[in-house]
């Protein structure tokens, strides 16, 4: 087995592991406690739900771009004021789970299909640089393990 294939099998398993991990600690906190903000100055779980869920749109975007076209660009989001004008306060987080789960589903599908070489195309982030899938997915993946972590956080001090 080559190295890559070793490397992109053992990527996805962590990928598919921090999304699930994600999605079931998501799942366990009781509707009633999602707005409630029990740490002061730090989100709610509802807040880290549509974070994430934001999140999981732009990095699914970015692999449909980076397998379908030649090294597309990727432009950076502003998380930063995606609470205020995405209007965080007033969504339905069990409808960002409902985001979640479909497009980690239809994202685990795609990359447990793609081949050893669809694992190294590269994509141009306007602050990074070039950046292959791998790297993409592997910065997904952290990302959903921090705030599956986060969420842990929320749920200890409700």
């Amino acid at each position: 087995m080559s190295e890559t294939i070793k490397n992109s099998h053992e990527l996805l398993a962590e990928f598919i592991k921090n999304g699930e991990d994600f999605i079931s600690t998501a799942r366990s906190v009781k509707e009633a406690d999602l707005a409630k903000t029990p740490i002061s100055g730090e989100w709610s779980a509802a807040f880290v739900i549509h974070h994430l869920c934001d999140g999981d749109l732009h990095f699914a975007t970015r692999y449909l771009n980076n397998l379908a076209e030649n090294s597309p660009d990727i432009f950076p989001f502003n998380e930063d004021i995606y609470p205020d004008r995405i209007n965080y306060a007033k969504r339905d987080p069990l409808a960002s789970l409902a985001a979640i789960e479909g497009i980690f589903q239809t994202t685990k599908n795609i990359l447990s299909i793609v081949p050893e070489s669809g694992w190294l195309r590269t994509s141009v982030h306007a602050e990074r640089g070039v950046i292959t899938l791998a790297d993409m997915v592997s910065l997904a993946s952290g990302h959903s393990k921090a705030h599956a972590n986060q969420l842990r956080t929320v749920i200890e001090a409700l």
